[in-house]
C-alpha cells in the first residue's frame, strides 16, 4: 500500500489496491499503471488484472505499443468529453434563453393585465363621478 501512495495519485489508490500490480512497473512507469487503471476499454477488474499479469512477460516494444493505445484511448475520450461538454453548455444556454423569453412574455402579460385592470377601474371611477354630478 505504501508503494501505491508513492507512485499513484490519491484518487487511484483504493482502486489500485484491488489489484496485484508488479512493483517494478510502478517504479519504472507509473503512468502506464495509471492508464490501465483509468482505461474505459478495460472494463472489468479481471481484464485489468490480466494486463498487470502480462506486463512482466511483454517486450519493451509491446509495452510501448500498449501504452500508446491507452494514451490514444484517453485522448479520444477527452476529445469526446470536451465535445459533449460544449454541446451541454450550448443546450443550457438555449434552455436559459427559452426560459428568459417565457419569463419575459409572462411578465409582459401580467403588466398588460394590470394596465387593463387599472384602465377598467379608472373608467368605472370616471363614470361614477359623472353619475354623481
Amino acid at each position: 500500500m505504501a508503494i501505491l501512495k508513492k507512485y499513484l495519485p490519491e484518487e487511484l489508490i483504493d482502486l489500485a489496491s484491488k489489484f496485484d500490480i508488479p512493483e517494478e512497473f510502478l517504479e519504472i512507469d507509473a503512468e502506464l499503471i495509471i492508464l490501465i487503471l483509468q482505461s474505459k476499454a478495460l472494463e472489468t477488474d479481471d481484464e485489468k488484472q490480466n494486463w498487470f499479469n502480462l506486463l512482466p512477460l511483454m517486450t519493451e516494444e509491446q509495452i510501448y505499443k500498449f501504452k500508446d493505445i491507452l494514451v490514444k484511448e484517453r485522448t479520444k475520450l477527452n476529445e469526446i468529453e470536451q465535445k459533449y461538454a460544449e454541446k451541454r453548455k450550448e443546450l443550457r444556454q438555449k434552455q436559459l434563453l427559452r426560459w428568459q423569453k417565457m419569463w419575459y412574455i409572462d411578465k409582459v402579460k401580467k403588466i398588460q393585465e394590470q394596465e387593463e385592470a387599472m384602465k377598467t377601474k379608472e373608467e368605472e371611477e370616471a363614470e361614477q363621478l359623472l353619475n354623481e354630478l
